[in-house]
């Protein structure tokens, strides 16, 4: 990491860091990043008429964030992160296009910056080895799988945090990080699951820091054994070793627990488009 780089990443990592503590954050736990902009006064929206566009800021007198709904649902929650950024450092309005390789040394300033800023925000030091060392995992020599579940835990992408492990905290090599990277998601969910599905994965376990668990209707929800729903928004598909594997079917909230755990479960439509606030209510149409 050049000089540069690594100045923009301490001034990112501090100013995350004020934004959680100015919002009544801790450092050892996920947040919901539309929460976030919520308290913030930051208006977030999902559309689906935009194929090349990962994310917009637009610094109006009422503050907007526009993130395209046809990016994986991980993927949106950290670039509404990355937009928060561009929001806290003053950075004026913003397009952010599709883009692949986040990685880039091409990159302007203030993008590597709210970059490592959403990475940061939604992944801290403290809350990565809190996520580890609950479940008795070795961050280190973590399997892909424990990996992903860990990913889940905080909303984000199972490459985007083994990129923050390597290059973001440093807890890992940056040749750990390409060997985690060879496993890829469809094997990834074969593996947890025992059988083959192209549907989106989600897991929350016992040891899960939040109350809340996010996921699109038609997703798999991989939950402790024993768990049981109310209401139809989810349902049992399966029950496997690792616990029970719900389907998300229709968008609401659903309570899930077992004898001694409980979580909400929060299901949108699938590629939801609309206001972030309304993202689990059934047909409702926002402008």
């Amino acid at each position: 990491m050049s000089t540069n780089s690594t100045e923009l990443a301490k001034e990112a990592l501090e100013k995350s860091l004020e934004v959680r503590e100015e919002n009544g954050y801790d450092f050892r736990s996920p947040l919901c990043v539309y929460d976030l902009a919520a308290k913030v006064g930051v208006t977030v929206r999902f559309t689906d008429d935009i194929s090349s566009m990962e994310g917009v800021y637009a610094a109006l007198k009422q503050p907007k964030i526009v993130l395209s709904s046809l990016r994986p649902l991980p993927r949106r929650n950290f670039t509404c992160a990355h937009e928060l950024g561009h929001h806290f450092f003053g950075h004026g309005s913003t397009i952010d296009e599709l883009r692949e390789d986040a990685a880039s040394s091409n990159r302007p300033p203030n993008e590597i910056l709210a970059d490592a800023f959403a990475g940061y925000l939604l992944m801290p030091a403290q809350a990565i080895k809190r996520a580890f060392s609950s479940r008795g995992l070795d961050m280190i020599n973590a399997t892909p799988e424990q990996v992903y579940l860990i990913s889940s835990s905080f909303g984000v992408g199972y490459e985007t945090i083994v990129d923050h492990l390597a290059f973001g905290l440093r807890y890992i090599t940056p040749a750990r990080a390409e060997s985690l990277k060879k496993s890829k998601l469809p094997q990834l969910r074969e593996k947890i699951l025992g059988f083959t599905s192209k549907e989106p994965l989600v897991i929350a376990d016992a040891y899960h820091a939040m109350g809340t668990i996010d996921a699109e209707v038609g997703s798999l929800i991989l939950l402790p054994p024993g768990a049981k729903a109310e209401g139809g928004h989810v349902e049992l598909s399966k029950e496997i070793p690792a616990g029970c594997v719900f389907k998300a079917i229709r968008p609401g909230l659903a309570r899930v627990t077992t004898k001694d755990w409980g979580i909400m479960v929060r299901v949108s439509k699938f590629q939801y488009a609309g206001l972030a606030h309304y993202r689990h209510l059934e047909d409702t149409d926002n402008d």
